[in-house]
């Protein structure tokens, strides 16, 4: 089942990287996302905003995520509609090894299982903007697979990556290139990335020969980043991401209803879409107390006519050297697609039409909290002569992480009002729990 819309609003409400690593990631920017990486994981504490060193010891880490929707309050329910929204279990691994003076490499695996119900359509109960559910608990699989090369040079860092995305009705293949440069004596960073994605969809029919047998779409990112050394205990960034996306970007697995009853149509959507995004961020260590202060804004405005705007704040606090705990909270609001009607109002249908939460207003809150502690050395052995040239020394170091994230959307906590023909029932709210264990050797 195609869920990169999902995946997308999911990644909205997940504001800080490392969430990210450890959830997944909108398929269509992944690639992309992962070559940045250098540029979005600002030090946050005083430090250099210069390309990443070669890494000298190999690394591996694992994490776990559990993601769980909220049930919809029955009175936004339609009678007798399945309410078992989605749950998530993600299993990540990546593996970080030496290869020679110059280059390393990057492997990201990630399993997903999926099951619950998916928001079919809305439609109208005693006066009432109901949401109808997918009529039977979707089970799902996905396993996605990355790659990534990186050449260090004195001033800077090239990446290579290449991406494989697949579940039972999707595939995904992706392609691409970064480069990473620094200026000013290491106080500038300039960050420029290309990206390519081609996705192949043969949505599951189960007795609905209306839908679509296969259908393509592909899309290309360019993303570029200037980060700064504002002081020696406060760094900025900003970042531009544009994308183009093209082909089939309905949704196949979505209807939309006429208000006055009669047959649902199919959800249709324009065949292209612009986007582009704006990220800023701050970060300011204050030394005394051994506490960082993140600030971050997004503006996001497309070509369907969505404006969204995302700010987060966040405090990362060390105690006693080996724990770190860090709150943050993130507010979002957006505003609706052109062609978004949670029910149809007239006689003739239009062309495009989609009545699908994920394209509605609204605003969302998240709250997170996440706990991290050292252990340096914890193991000593006698590395082999062969394995040092893999990174491997004479110990390992573990970092554990635990986290916690509420998420919370609705109509009326958005910038603008939503009027209640606009409002959608099926709104998601959400809350993950994710732990990961990082190992140095």
């Amino acid at each position: 089942m195609d869920r990169s819309d999902e995946n997308e609003q999911r990644f909205e409400a997940v504001g800080d990287a490392d969430t990210r690593a450890a959830f997944p990631l909108p398929r269509p920017n992944r690639t992309l996302t992962a070559l940045a990486t250098g540029a979005l994981a600002l030090p946050g504490i005083a430090g250099s905003a210069r390309a990443d060193a070669p890494i000298e010891r190999a690394t591996a880490s694992s994490a776990f995520s559990y993601y769980r929707e909220d049930q919809i309050p029955q009175k936004r329910l339609a009678a007798g509609s399945e309410n078992e929204r989605y749950e998530i279990f993600a299993k990540q691994l990546r593996f970080d090894i030496p290869t020679s003076e110059r280059t390393d490499i990057g492997i990201d695996i990630l399993y997903e299982e999926m099951s619950g119900a998916s928001p079919w359509y809305v439609t109208a109960e005693g006066g009432r903007r109901v949401q109808v559910m997918s009529g039977a608990t979707i089970e799902e699989e996905r396993t996605d697979v990355r790659v990534d090369l990186d050449y260090y040079m004195e001033t800077g860092k090239d990446t290579i990556s290449l991406g494989y995305s697949v579940e039972r009705d999707y595939e995904s293949w992706s392609i691409g290139l970064a480069t990473e440069r620094n200026f000013n004596d290491k106080n500038t960073t300039f960050n420029l990335a290309l990206g390519a994605n081609f996705d192949e969809i043969e949505p599951t029919r189960d007795g609905f020969s209306s839908r679509i047998v296969s259908d393509q779409k592909w899309a290309i990112t360019a993303f570029a980043g200037l980060s700064q050394v504002l002081s020696r205990a406060s760094i900025a960034q900003v970042t531009v991401n544009f994308k183009h996306s093209d082909g089939f970007l309905d949704d196949p697995y979505k209807l939309v209803a006429p208000i006055g009853g009669g047959a649902n149509v199919s959800d249709a959507r324009p065949h292209d879409r612009d986007q582009v995004t704006i990220l800023t961020r701050y970060r300011h260590h204050f030394e005394d107390i051994e506490g960082s202060l993140h600030v971050d804004y997004q503006f996001h405005a497309d070509t369907w006519g969505i404006i969204s705007h995302a700010a987060d704040l966040g405090w990362y606090q060390r105690l006693a050297d080996i724990f770190t705990i860090a709150p943050s909270f993130r507010y979002y609001s957006q505003s609706k697609a052109d062609f978004y009607e949670p029910l149809l109002n007239g006689i003739v249908v239009p062309i495009e039409r989609s009545a699908d939460y994920r394209l509605s207003p609204f605003g969302a809150v998240s709250a997170r909290i996440k706990f991290e502690v050292e252990f340096e050395d914890v193991l000593s052995y006698d590395a082999e002569g062969w394995s040092e040239r893999f990174g491997l020394s004479d110990g390992l170091d573990l970092l554990l992480s635990v986290a916690y994230e509420r998420y919370i959307s609705d109509g009326d906590i958005g910038l603008t009002s939503v009027g209640e023909f606009d409002q959608n029932p099926g709104l998601v709210n959400f809350q993950i729990i994710s732990f990961s264990l990082n190992g140095r050797f």
